[in-house]
């Protein structure tokens, strides 16, 4: 199959929108594998593919700020029903229209639609809060752990078997030999 410069278009555009390699291979009948070969294959559709995905990222960390300092609506429900809004009827001079029970009057509150409008509740993500705040001042706000080891070793006096016989005592042998093993790339996206 060809790139054409469509294919990169709605390609890019569907992943913009998305943050997803897959959606954005279904918008353009391709494969992942089809994706991924372009990719590697081709830096300037490389090129488009991160500027898409910067552009898709920069999207959702403006919906996680939203959720997290403006907050969504989550409507009330009771008992597996929502619970709506009503409003007391006011007579023509504007007070309350009583019932034959002489209770107030009560009619819903009807949305832009015309539909009978559920009661919300406004809710915040303090997990949004805390990924934003991380993200955008890491030193101040990651998680922090050490690990400090202290000790002395007289290298040049021990031979190699004493040596891994140390170093495994002090139970940093797993910690030294994936020091020394290069990157496979494993963790590519």
């Amino acid at each position: 199959m060809k790139l054409t410069p469509e294919k990169l278009t709605a390609f890019c555009a569907a992943l913009a929108e998305t943050c997803q390699v897959g959606k954005a291979c279904k918008a353009v009948d391709i494969s992942r594998q089809t994706a991924y070969q372009w990719r590697s294959e081709m830096p300037d559709f490389a090129a488009a593919w991160d500027s898409a995905m910067k552009v898709g990222v920069t999207a959702l960390e403006d919906e996680a700020h939203r959720r997290a300092f403006e907050g969504v609506d989550k409507p009330l429900a009771h008992q597996g029903r929502f619970t709506y809004l009503f409003r007391e009827v006011k007579d023509a001079d504007g007070n309350p229209a009583l019932d034959y029970h002489g209770l107030p009057k009560m009619e819903p509150v009807l949305d832009e639609h015309g539909n009978h409008k559920v009661a919300a509740v406004r809710e915040y993500s303090d997990t949004l809060a805390i990924f934003l705040l991380k993200a955008h001042d890491p030193e101040k706000y990651r998680e922090n752990s050490k690990v400090e080891l202290s000790g002395h070793l007289a290298l040049n006096e021990m031979s190699d078997d004493e040596i891994r016989a140390e170093i495994a005592a002090l139970g940093v042998a797993g910690v030294l030999q994936g020091a020394t093993h290069a990157d496979d790339g494993s963790d590519l996206a």
